[in-house]
């Protein structure tokens, strides 16, 4: 890997989701119930916790020792704030935790820490991974990341909302649709993932019994070059209704559950989103 874009990469990765993480904190602190007390002070911790590390990011020199660093500090934080919401959402899908977090929320969060985590892994521990899985991971990774916003959008609009609420809903199905088209891409492109999701979750990541793992490595085809060029354009229109949405509740023009916060921070998703998803168009198009 190369040390300019293992420094770059890195402290892309940091500035953006170290505020995200310290976002999530704070959003489920206020969808606990009061008497959690417990929680809540958990959570204000994490909140805290990535704030002071978002700081650190945005200071830390261009070094790739410094970065290395950082990257590990992250990485333990994560640890808790990945067992923090695996813990909340027990709670909740056990019935023993009421509040206002939709469970799927929960889900959506924990997914995001887990591939930030990943990704930090990944680049201090120099693993690359082919491009066609690598475009697969990245497409199918924010395809739900952007149908889970939709339709937290619609659940969280008033009901009389009735054009926002259905413009909304149109995403989230828009979403569903590539993300399936997606996965059969990958099951096309990519056996081996497809293999790897058949076994026991115990068995990932280390040696696997003799008769695994001989499948073709992941190739690309102009199907997937098309495929990333409809998921960004996807993206970019529910990134623009998102920057609607954002001057709708800031200037009080929508009824709604959402704060501005949540309305700049899924609209910061998106454009993270795209930013992503444009870098394996740079790829792919160097496969032509």
């Amino acid at each position: 890997m190369d040390k300019a874009y293992f420094i770059n990469e890195s402290l892309r990765q940091n500035r953006f989701w170290t505020q995200i993480m310290s976002e999530h904190a704070l959003f489920i602190r206020e969808g606990l119930p009061c008497t959690e007390i417990a929680l809540i002070e958990e959570a204000r911790q994490l909140e805290q916790l990535f704030a002071n590390l978002k700081a650190r990011a945005d200071q830390t020199p261009r070094e790739q020792a410094a970065v290395c660093a950082l990257n590990q500090e992250v990485i333990q934080a994560l640890g808790r704030i990945i067992e923090f919401k695996t813990f909340v959402l027990k709670r909740m899908i056990t019935c023993s935790l009421g509040g206002f977090n939709y469970p799927l929320l929960m889900d959506h969060i924990r997914r995001e820490a887990i591939r930030f985590r990943v990704n930090l892994l990944k680049l201090n521990n120099n693993i690359q991974t082919p491009l066609a899985e690598l475009a697969l991971e990245e497409e199918i990774f924010w395809l739900r990341i952007m149908g889970d916003h939709a339709w937290f959008i619609a659940h969280l609009l008033d009901p009389s909302e009735r054009p926002l609420v259905q413009r909304a809903s149109e995403f989230g199905e828009k979403f569903e649709t590539l993300r399936l088209q997606g996965e059969d891409l990958q099951s096309m492109l990519v056996p081996r993932d497809y293999e790897n999701h058949l076994l026991p979750a115990s068995l990932m990541g280390g040696p696997l019994p003799p008769g695994f793992g001989n499948l073709k490595e992941p190739f690309v085809i102009p199907r997937l070059q098309r495929f990333n060029g409809e998921v960004i354009e996807a993206t970019m229109g529910i990134r623009d209704f998102k920057a609607v949405a954002l001057q709708l509740v800031e200037t009080c023009k929508v009824l709604s559950l959402i704060s501005p916060l949540l309305a700049s921070h899924v609209l910061r998703e998106a454009e993270m989103a795209l930013a992503d998803l444009e870098r394996v168009e740079r790829e792919l198009n160097t496969m032509k």
